[in-house]
C-alpha cells in the first residue's frame, strides 16, 4: 500500500471507480474546489459523494434526460418513491419526478431557475439519497453505455443480515432495532424526521445542538425546521451547567438534543450521562452521532434515544462504499414511535454496496485496533514537536472514559493546529488529501476550508469560528494501518519544511 506519495490533483486512492476520497494536493485546490474552478471540476471525475456527482451518474442523468426529451434540464436521480416526494414536496410544483426504472426516479427543474437548481442539489447532499455509482454502473451497463463492472472482492452471501449481525456486535442492540442506510447523512435525516414528526404531534418544537456538528447535519436542522420549530446552539460541550440550564429551561416543548460525540472536528467527549439523564426528565430524544470515533470504538447507545452513524468511516475501511446505520435504543420510553418512523424515512442501501461494506467490515476490527495504535503514537509526537501548536483527540479529552469500548486512544482522527503558514505544510506533506476518515490508510484534510469555506473567507465568519474554539487554519488528520514509523516520517518531514 504506497499511500505515502503525491496523489495528482482529482487521483482517486483506492484505485476504484467507487471511491468517495479524492486528491486535492495544494490549498491552491482547495479554493479551487469550493470556488468551482473549472480546472478542479474537471479533474474531479469521482469524489466525497454527496459533493461531487459522481461520473456514472452524471452520465446515467444525460442517458435519461436525452431518452426522455428533457435535454438541459437540471436533474438528480432518487432512489424510491418516497425520498422522491419529499424532494419534490419540499421544492414545490417547479420540480417534477419522474419514474425512469423500477423504483429510480428522475427529478428535474428548469436550469434557468439557478436558486431553484441550487435547491434540488443540495437536498440531495443534505439527505443523503441519491443514487450510488455502483447502481449507476449497473444500469449503464444494462442500457449498453458500458460494457463491464468494477470487479471487487464482496461478501459472497446474503449481505444484510450479515451486516446487521456485525452491527448489533457493535452497536450493543438488538437486530430489530437497527437500520442499514445509503449514507451516514441518511441516516442522520431518518432519525431528524422520525424524532420531528413525533415531537411535533406532542407540541414538543424546540431543538438544541450540542458541540460543533458536521456540516450537512447541521444544516438538516436549519433548513427542516417546521413553522414554529427552533434551534438553538451551545457550542461549548464542556459547560456542563449551562448546557443543562439550557436543556432545563425548554420544559416541556424541548424536542430533542443532537450530539455528536467525539465532536468533529475538536473531537471532544460531553458528559453523556448526565445530559441524557437532564433530557428524558424533560421528555426530550436524545440523538447521538459517534462517527468521529466510531462504532468500534465508543458506546454511546446507553445514553441515546437514537444513535446515527457513518459506515463509510472505520466500517468501509477501503474508503470505497458510501453507506451508513441509525440505531433505537430498545430502553427509550419512545422506542415504538421511534422505530416505526425511522423505517418509514430512511433509504436502504444498494445491495452491491452492502455486499462491499459486509466484505470490509470483516476485517474492520483488527484495523480499526492498528488505527487506534498509530494514533496514539502519532499524537504523542505531534504533542511534543515544536511546530504544532495544539492538538486536539478523543483519547486526550475529558470525560473519554465514559463512553470508551477499551483502553486505547478513541478512534484514528487527531486535529492540529500548526505554528508557521498552513499553505506550506498542507502543499508539502505527501499523503492523500481530501475529505473523509477512517480508511486503513492516513488522509489529512483542512476540515474548516472545506466544511466552511464561507466562514473562512469572510472576517465576520472567521471571528464567528475563533469564538466557538475552531481555528479556521485546523487540520485534521485520520491515521491509517501503514507501519507506524513511516507515518511519522511523513509528519516529520513536513513539519520541518
Amino acid at each position: 500500500m504506497n499511500s505515502f506519495r503525491h496523489f495528482p490533483l482529482g487521483a482517486r486512492f483506492p484505485n476504484s471507480p467507487h471511491a468517495v476520497i479524492s486528491s486535492l494536493p495544494t490549498m491552491a485546490d482547495v479554493c479551487a474546489y469550493e470556488e468551482h474552478d473549472p480546472r478542479v471540476v474537471e479533474a474531479m471525475a469521482s469524489g466525497y459523494p454527496r459533493f461531487v456527482v459522481h461520473l456514472y451518474i452524471r452520465q446515467l442523468i444525460e442517458y435519461y434526460l436525452e431518452r426522455e426529451a428533457l435535454a438541459g434540464r437540471e436533474a438528480v436521480l432518487i432512489p424510491g418513491r418516497r425520498a422522491a416526494n419529499d424532494l419534490v414536496s419540499y421544492l414545490g410544483v417547479e420540480v417534477i419526478a419522474q419514474e425512469v426504472a423500477d423504483a429510480l426516479y428522475l427529478v428535474h427543474c428548469d436550469p434557468n431557475d439557478q436558486a431553484l437548481a441550487y435547491k434540488l442539489r443540495k437536498f440531495v447532499q443534505h439527505t443523503g439519497c441519491g443514487i450510488s455509482s455502483r447502481q449507476a454502473e449497473d444500469l449503464l451497463i444494462g442500457y449498453g453505455q458500458h460494457e463491464s463492472r468494477f470487479v471487487e472482492d464482496v461478501y459472497d452471501g446474503a449481505a444484510l443480515p450479515e451486516a446487521e449481525r456485525l452491527l448489533v456486535e457493535e452497536i450493543g442492540c438488538r437486530t430489530q432495532d437497527v437500520l442499514v442506510c445509503a449514507s451516514g447523512m441518511n441516516a442522520f435525516y431518518a432519525g431528524f424526521r422520525a424524532v420531528q414528526e413525533f415531537q411535533s404531534n406532542r407540541g414538543r418544537r424546540r431543538w438544541l445542538q450540542l458541540g460543533w456538528l458536521y456540516l450537512d447535519s447541521g444544516c438538516v436542522l436549519k433548513e427542516f425546521l417546521r413553522d414554529g420549530e427552533t434551534l438553538e446552539c451551545c457550542y461549548d460541550v464542556f459547560d456542563l451547567d449551562y448546557v443543562l440550564d439550557k436543556i432545563r429551561s425548554y420544559g416541556d416543548e424541548l424536542s430533542a438534543v443532537v450530539v455528536e460525540c467525539p465532536t468533529n472536528p475538536l473531537i471532544q467527549v460531553c458528559e453523556l450521562k448526565k445530559v441524557a439523564e437532564v433530557v428524558r426528565e424533560q421528555g426530550g430524544i436524545m440523538v447521538i452521532d459517534p462517527t468521529i470515533g466510531s462504532i468500534y470504538n465508543v458506546d454511546v447507545l446507553p445514553y441515546a434515544d437514537l444513535l446515527v452513524t457513518s459506515l463509510t468511516k472505520y466500517a468501509a475501511t477501503e474508503g470505497d462504499v458510501m453507506i451508513g446505520a441509525l440505531a433505537v435504543n430498545q430502553d427509550s420510553p419512545y422506542y415504538g414511535d421511534l422505530v416505526l418512523r425511522t423505517s418509514a424515512f430512511h433509504q436502504p442501501p444498494y445491495a452491491r454496496d452492502l455486499a462491499r461494506l459486509v466484505f470490509e467490515m470483516q476485517s474492520a476490527p483488527h484495523l480499526v485496533a492498528q488505527m487506534n495504535a498509530n494514533a496514539a503514537r502519532l499524537c504523542q509526537f505531534l504533542r511534543a514537536h515544536p511546530k504544532v501548536e495544539r492538538i486536539y483527540c478523543a483519547g486526550c479529552s475529558d470525560h473519554v472514559d465514559e463512553v470508551s469500548r477499551g483502553d486505547a486512544p478513541v478512534g484514528a482522527v487527531i486535529s492540529i493546529r500548526i505554528k508557521g503558514k498552513l499553505e506550506s505544510f498542507y502543499d508539502s506533506i505527501e499523503m492523500m488529501k481530501g475529505p473523509s476518515f477512517g480508511a486503513r490508510f492516513t488522509l489529512l484534510c483542512p476540515f474548516v476550508y472545506l466544511a466552511h469555506y464561507d466562514l473562512v473567507t469572510d472576517v465576520a465568519g472567521r471571528d464567528f469560528l475563533e469564538s466557538v474554539g475552531i481555528s479556521p487554519e485546523l487540520i485534521r488528520i485520520s491515521v491509517g494501518t501503514e507501519p507506524y514509523e513511516e507515518i511519522e516520517a511523513v509528519f516529520a518531514s513536513a513539519l520541518s519544511s
